[in-house]
């Protein structure tokens, strides 16, 4: 049975320019015009222009959502609701939700029986919930929606989102050892979401675009250079050098070999932009070696959003998706990489 990405659909919040964002977080009052002017020249090196983000900015340090339509079951709801009405609720069989970080607190029943309660869906097996397979998740999420289309000709929804505001550790005092770790990650890191609907190939002819996913592959390699220490989210120093290579080891080369390509064989990378440094690792050719054009499309959007964690990848697919252009029979990869090192990679076909 063929499997197929028939639809793919953003979910975003309000979005701010980074200038702004420094302004209004970190203005001279709060925290001096010294500390002001480091934290416009740190923030501009991110390479960052602008941030989605869930946060009522004029309640910090107190974390609370802006509106109440951000919340994740709202923008879960959403997504499935968007599909059901494309496709039919009937035509749906299971639903799997993956993130990090959210602002759902009442989280017994969780979130995705919640999701399915309000939506009135009724599943032909139980859904599914993915927290903390850092920016990976989305794929963990799709392999099983991929296998329960497979055994049962049915429809598939996943939900990838992250709200990483919520973990932000909002530090004024530029004296705090922890003052440039946490400004990093709260101005890399931004909040959105993203739905997709699997499709079995019964239902393919419904779609004016389909891509068909040909292989998934996961793999897990413990690390700890991403992690919340104190409370405070942290990304260590050495993740450029770690991550790259593993990534391209263990969840890139193995579908290249296994379907003999060669890197130039994918005309689409949708890499999860974890940063600048991280992507430029990728084109050392003892990793992967791919060019300045393969990449852009990751850098372009890490310039646009930061890094969107769990869906990073896929707003990169969608960006793809969504391209009118004649794209038959060409190969595409989602790579997604993250916290634990949980990391994946989907190969997928224009059809």
């Amino acid at each position: 049975m063929r499997v197929f990405i028939g639809d793919i659909f953003k979910v975003l919040p309000e979005i701010y320019s980074t200038e702004y964002l420094v302004q209004k977080v970190y203005s001279p009052e709060r925290v001096g015009e010294k500390t002001n002017r480091f934290v416009q020249r740190y923030v501009k090196s991110l390479g960052i222009k602008q941030k989605p983000i869930v946060l009522d900015l004029d309640k910090l340090p107190e974390k609370k959502l802006k509106k109440e339509d951000y919340s994740p079951l709202k923008w879960g709801e959403k997504v499935v609701k968007r599909f059901s009405n494309k496709l039919g609720k009937e035509n749906i069989g299971f639903l799997s939700v993956s993130y990090n970080i959210s602002y759902y607190e009442d989280f017994l029943p969780n979130l995705v029986s919640r999701i399915v309660e309000n939506t009135d869906l009724k599943l032909d097996t139980y859904p599914e919930e993915l927290p903390f397979y850092g920016c990976a998740s989305g794929l963990f999420s799709l392999k099983s929606a991929v296998e329960y289309c497979k055994k049962h000709n049915k429809a598939a929804v996943v939900f990838i989102f992250d709200q990483c505001s919520h973990i932000g550790h909002f530090t004024f005092d530029s004296s705090d050892p922890d003052f440039k770790k946490t400004l990093k990650t709260n101005f890399l890191f931004s909040d959105g979401g993203v739905g997709l609907l699997i499709i079995p190939e019964t239902m393919k002819d419904q779609f004016d675009t389909a891509v068909e996913v040909l292989d998934i592959k996961l793999d897990h390699i413990p690390g700890d250079e991403i992690k919340i220490q104190r409370g405070k989210f942290i990304l260590g120093n050495k993740l450029k050098e770690i991550i790259p290579p593993i990534v391209s080891s263990h969840v890139i080369k193995p579908l290249l070999k296994k379907y003999d390509l060669d890197i130039n064989d994918i005309k689409e990378w949708a890499i999860h932009q974890g940063g600048y440094a991280i992507l430029e690792k990728f084109k050392e050719k003892e990793i992967l070696g791919l060019s300045d054009l393969q990449i852009k499309k990751a850098e372009e959007l890490f310039s646009m959003y930061g890094n969107l964690s769990s869906p990073s990848s896929f707003f990169i697919f969608d960006s793809f998706f969504h391209e009118k252009k004649e794209k038959k029979e060409s190969l595409g990869m989602i790579i997604g990489f993250g916290a634990g090192y949980y990391i994946g990679s989907a190969l997928y076909k224009w059809v």
